[in-house]
């Protein structure tokens, strides 16, 4: 029983500080924020060795990406102008969509855009969130299976750390930044309980994954860990919320009042 304890104490230390590092300090190739000190992940890839269409990133080949890198925007890591369904107006031209059968005018006014419905569901999809920002962090495959909430577990994250998974522990850090997608989640872990146990309000410190946060952990976090799929909940949910609020004001008109009844 004790070194179980030791072992899930070890794990939770290096897990959480790892989520807690700044990329400042990861550039530095030293680690220190708590009470572990370790190097930054080494780079383990040769370009030459990617196959194509993949590039090295910090973890291994990473796929390369087509579009523009995300940016931070609405308080998300997204950027909506790459997936909309841009029909765009022309100074006095009238175009007719025969699939939409709508007309579209226009008189000088600055572009603007409508979401169809199906770009609307993918945007407000948390998992497909998570995927992109995972994607644009340059994780290799075997990472990216992790950047889905259904198999973004603790389990996986201990499969991880034991070095039974091929994901390295150390992309950990990115994983949890995009499953939280940069936000401080932690006014809904407060009302879901995850400071309900021994350690606290302690526990909300891993609910907030903006950037630069950094926490020093001993003993009194472990019971922070039994409360992972709650504080996955929160991400969830408050993710959906914001983007749904975002995007349904330019959403189709039609679109819309289907999704609204």
């Amino acid at each position: 029983m004790k070194r179980l304890l030791l072992l899930a104490l070890k794990f939770l230390t290096i897990f959480f500080t790892y989520f807690h590092t700044t990329n400042a300090c990861l550039a530095t190739g030293i680690c220190c924020c708590g009470i572990t000190c370790m190097p930054a992940p080494a780079m383990v890839c040769n370009p030459a060795s990617c196959q194509p269409g993949y590039t090295c990133g910090h973890y291994g080949c990473a796929r390369n990406k087509a579009r523009s890198a995300l940016t931070k925007k609405d308080g998300l890591i997204v950027s909506v102008d790459e997936y909309v369904n841009k029909t765009l107006l022309n100074p006095k031209r009238i175009i007719f969509d025969k699939i939409k059968e709508k007309k579209y005018f226009s008189e000088g006014k600055q572009e603007e855009y409508e979401l169809d419905k199906n770009t609307f569901l993918k945007l407000t999809n948390p998992n497909f969130l998570f995927r992109q920002c995972c994607e644009d962090r340059k994780l290799p495959d075997v990472c990216l299976r992790k950047c889905h909430f259904n198999t973004y577990t603790k389990e996986t994250l201990q499969q991880m750390y034991f070095k039974r998974d091929p994901c390295p522990i150390a992309a950990a850090t990115d994983i949890q930044y995009c499953a939280a997608q940069g936000r401080d989640h932690s006014r809904c872990c407060a009302k879901v309980g995850i400071a309900s146990t021994l350690a606290g309000n302690k526990c909300l410190a891993f609910c907030d994954q903006r950037a630069g946060k950094v926490t020093k952990l001993d003993f009194s976090y472990l019971p922070c860990y039994d409360h992972f799929e709650s504080m996955k909940r929160c991400f969830y949910n408050e993710i959906r919320m914001h983007m749904e609020t975002i995007l349904l004001p330019k959403l189709e008109k039609v679109s819309r009042i289907k999704i609204e009844e």
